[in-house]
């Protein structure tokens, strides 16, 4: 360490981490330089928001979230999707500190494939996301739904279930076909 950095902060009685950032001055051999207590974490925050998406090495990972399974209940119109994932363990403690729930719901609209769904609930291993009018209704109680594409590949498991009829499974998928089903209105 430099004594010009000694000095400063033998004169502040504090240490280089806990001093604040209120000038940076550097002037014939005398270095003033105080961090911000909070600077760390706005570092940190940066290198989330700088960390590409799509850079992930697993299929079913985007960003910090590995996506484990998926559920997708059709209802009449709409859709509820239940998504069970994790998040990186560093980023984890980010999320909470720095309220980033914002950030989690961008990258789970892209994951799911709806991007201005609704979400019913958002933690940090699960959100069930709302989709309004997803399907087509034809009448009569029957429905359908189009083919769908998912942000990433969803490993293991993707269960489609439109009651009462039919649950459908699909394994390593990041797509859907197309498929008629029967809404509740139906049974009236």
């Amino acid at each position: 360490m430099s004594q010009a950095l000694r000095s400063c902060l033998h004169k502040n009685k504090s240490s280089l981490f806990s001093a604040t950032i209120k000038d940076i001055f550097i002037s014939d051999r005398k270095c003033s330089m105080k961090l911000l207590p909070g600077g760390m974490i706005c570092c940190l925050m940066l290198l989330i928001m700088i960390v590409p998406a799509g850079g992930a090495a697993d299929p079913n990972q985007y960003s910090y979230i590995t996506v484990e399974d998926c559920t997708i209940r059709l209802n009449d119109e709409d859709a509820v999707i239940d998504l069970n994932y994790s998040i990186d363990e560093g980023i984890v403690l980010l999320v909470h500190l720095l309220g980033g729930k914002s950030d989690l719901k961008q990258k789970l609209g892209v994951i799911a494939g709806y991007p201005d769904a609704r979400y019913q609930t958002i933690d940090m291993d699960h959100a069930t996301i709302v989709v309004s009018s997803v399907s087509q209704n034809y009448g009569e109680g029957s429905y359908w739904f189009p083919a769908h594409t998912f942000g990433i590949e969803i490993p293991p498991q993707v269960t489609v279930i439109s009651p009462p009829q039919v649950n459908r499974s699909y394994n390593q998928t990041s797509s859907l076909p197309g498929m008629g089903y029967f809404g509740t209105k139906a049974q009236v």
